[in-house]
């Protein structure tokens, strides 16, 4: 007898996002990129800064939001900077911004710094109705760090903790379930870095994530059924529910008012 719970692609690709990123992408990549992924319901496609007036075109009419990264990938730029480069995505029609926040503020504990930044950048971004992601790189921080990270980052008012802006940086599980541990549902989680099968895209939202980041989502899309069959019944129920409770909370149409 099969399982009542059944995760589909269409069903997890609304808790995603997917990107490209690259220091030598072509204009056509891009498009045929975007061609190919909007088939897809995803929450949101990420493009490098010099694309996203193209993404904005090839999306309208769509569901999925456009992300702009915002001083990818370290984050060592000034604040000034960082503010403008912020403005001008949202004014090319950017839905959601990944900041890199700056990390050189958090080790020097300068803390106040930091939290300046994140609340400049989230207050353009709010009066527009644009989601702000953090990324403190958790892949170089200890338990207490990320604790810590993501206290200042509710502080300042960001919407997400995105976990690592890639580049070989891995997310683990227990990553998303520190900040989950100590902070439920203050802020979401978006676990980025490594997640390159539905096995590993599971095990985050097994440890609390509230959206998937990923380069590689048809690598996800395809090992699915085969994660999602090894499952106890009892975790895919739990699982299932969750992510048709992170649909219906999706924090895309609360900060539109949709």
């Amino acid at each position: 007898m099969g399982s009542k719970y059944k995760l589909t692609v269409d069903l997890l690709a609304r808790i995603m996002d997917t990107s490209l990123i690259e220091p030598d992408t072509t204009e056509e990549e891009v498009r045929k990129f975007i061609e190919h992924h909007k088939k897809y319901p995803y929450a949101a496609i990420a493009v490098d800064l010099y694309y996203i007036p193209l993404a904005v075109k090839l999306l309208k009419g769509t569901k999925i939001d456009v992300v702009a990264p915002i001083a990818y990938p370290t984050g060592g730029i000034p604040t000034d900077i960082k503010v403008e480069q912020a403005k001008w995505a949202i004014e090319q029609g950017a839905n959601e911004l990944d900041v890199a926040v700056n990390m050189y503020y958090f080790k020097f504990g300068q803390y106040d710094l930091l939290k300046e930044e994140i609340r400049r950048i989230v207050k353009i971004a709010e009066s527009e109705n644009v989601i702000v992601k953090v990324i403190p790189q958790t892949a170089f921080l200890t338990p207490e760090e990320i604790k810590l990270f993501t206290k200042i980052a509710i502080e300042a008012g960001a919407h997400f903790i995105k976990t690592n802006s890639g580049y070989g940086l891995k997310t683990l599980p227990e990553h998303v379930k520190i900040i989950k541990d100590n902070y439920g549902d203050k802020i979401k989680v978006m676990a980025a870095g490594g997640v390159r099968n539905a096995e590993i895209a599971l095990s985050m939202l097994e440890a609390g994530a509230d959206r998937i980041a990923t380069s590689t989502p048809e690598d996800v899309f395809n090992t699915l059924e085969k994660a999602w069959e090894a499952l106890s019944e009892e975790k895919k129920e739990l699982l299932y529910e969750r992510v048709i409770r992170l649909i219906k909370e999706d924090p895309k149409s609360k900060l539109r008012g949709e």
